[in-house]
Formats: C-alpha cells, structure tokens, sequence
C-alpha cells in the first residue's frame, strides 16, 4: 500500500479564527503607509503584493524584510483549533502546508523555539527541504515558516525564484546549487528506484496526496507547474507515476469552480466534492478528515 499525505491550506483556520486573509491584506497596506484605496480587483495576489512592496519602498523606503516581519507577527496570532489535532490523529507523518502559523507544531506539543528548520539543505529564503519534525510528523511549510519570515512566499519575484529551483531539482538536477549534496534530476532518480525523499516535492509523485483547505487559484504556478510536469510524464510515459492526488472542496462551489475542474480531470486529480451547508466550516472539515479516515 503507498504512503499518504496531505496538503493543507489556510481554510482550516477560518474555520473558528475571525482574522482572514483580507484581514491581513488591509493590515499590509496600512502597515506600509500607503493608499489603503488601492485598486485590487484582478489582480493576482503576488502581482499586488508587489504593488504594495514597491510603493512602500518608494514612498517610505520600506524593506522587503520590514512587510515579512509584520506578516509573521500577525500570523503568530493564530491559534489552533480542534481540525489540527484530528488531523494529526489520522496518523500521516507527512503533512505538507502553505500556512505560515505554527499551529500544527504547537497541536503536537513543539514549542518555538524548537521549531527549527529540521531539512537536509539549510535554505535561507526557498522552501523545498524545510520542514519541521514533531514526536510523530514532519510538517513541511512549502509557502516558508513565521519562523523565518524571508521564507514566506508573497511576491511574484518570490513565485517565480521558487518555481525556478523547483524546476532544477526535478528537472535538470542541481549540480553546485548547494554545498552539501547535488540532487541528480528527480525524474531519474525514480527511474532508477532513488527517492530518498528529502524535498515536499518527492511526495508529490510516490505518496497519495489529499489536498484539502487550499483554493489552488492558477496564481500557485509552482504547484500548478507541478500537476503539468507530472501530467505530462504520465501522458508520455517517462517515468512510472502511480500513486494518486485527491482535491476536496465544497460542492456548493462547483460551478464557479469548473475551470479548475477541468484542469484536475486533464491531470489526472482525483476531485471530491463534499456538502457543505451554511457556514459551519468545522463540520465541512470534520466530513473530509473522516473520508480520509476511511481511505486509509
């Protein structure tokens, strides 16, 4: 039987915390002292990001490091909430997240300040290696940790850097990247049987993978250059790829979500839609913990 994992998103804080992620755009741009009017109608999170950062620096000569510091204080206000512990309890050591918060280690009992970047590669500013390790999971922050706040992935610079060392490692291998080891191509090494699964990024063609709490909106190129590449290698039968990607989300949204839909169906994604009445996003949460539960 193969391995699982989930990939978690900021939806099961929402569940029982009332800061969201408006909420944190409008403390961002008064925190950066600039027109609180800004126009944000289509425009993609990373490119408005670097609206904001840009006028902030030019008006103000804002830091880049100033705007994460203040997006990881105010993710430190997070608590969590009874979705982190069932989730821990389905007993999936590898739980990857795009969260910045620490909830999931604080559920387990890991304090702070051994929250410690736990990755065979030391990274400073990408998030391919990091992860922390509990008594009983790795919890693997692919968008960067409150504990490092130049980890935390905003900016369309920052997307774009990302995808580019994640191209490399599955790729074109990445001989003189990083000190202590280069990565042969990850499409080699599962070729040749050779996964030794020191990136998320591993995962992603070897575990099943339920992903749950996480919009996906195309702006997550990298995620969704992940779905393509894998595709593609299934399509074209380069490498074997057997195991599954299952994505949940609320039946109630599925005509407005039909273009991502039909992307999933195309890649070969597995998706779930699960009733969700009202507004009692616990009980939404609790019926996929309980699906997954019952897959395993």
């Amino acid at each position: 039987m193969r391995q699982k994992a989930l990939l978690i998103g900021n939806d099961i804080n929402n569940a029982t915390e009332s800061y969201s992620w408006n909420d944190l755009i409008n403390g961002l741009l008064d925190y950066s002292k600039i027109n609180p009017n800004l126009n944000q109608k289509n425009k993609p999170f990373p490119m408005l990001y670097e609206e904001i950062y840009m006028n902030s620096a030019k008006a103000h000569q804002t830091t880049e490091r100033r705007l994460k510091k203040y997006i990881a204080s105010q993710t430190r206000k997070l608590n969590p909430n009874q979705l982190h512990r069932e989730i821990l309890n389905l007993g999936i050591e590898n739980i990857l997240t795009t969260n910045y918060d620490l909830s999931f280690e604080k559920t387990s009992g890991l304090d702070k300040k051994r929250c410690v970047n736990s990755g065979f590669i030391k990274e400073q500013l990408y998030n391919l290696f990091r992860f922390h390790q509990t008594n009983n999971h790795k919890i693997w922050h692919i968008h960067g940790s409150e504990t490092v706040p130049k980890t935390i992935t905003l900016g369309y610079e920052h997307y774009s850097g990302f995808l580019q060392q994640m191209r490399n490692y599955v790729v074109s291998g990445t001989k003189g990247v990083y000190r202590k080891k280069d990565f042969l191509p990850l499409s080699k090494r599962i070729k040749e049987n050779n996964v030794t699964f020191e990136s998320w990024i591993d995962l992603f063609f070897t575990h099943d993978i339920y992903i749950f709490g996480l919009n996906l909106d195309f702006v997550e190129m990298h995620l969704w250059w992940l779905f393509t590449f894998r595709s593609r290698a299934i399509v074209e039968n380069r490498f074997p790829i057997n195991n599954r990607i299952i994505y949940f989300y609320p039946k109630k949204y599925e005509s407005r979500s039909q273009h991502k839909l039909e992307m999933f169906k195309v890649y070969g994604i597995e998706t779930i839609s699960i009733e969700h009445l009202g507004d009692n996003k616990l009980s939404y949460y609790e019926k996929i913990i309980q699906q997954i539960k019952n897959d395993i």
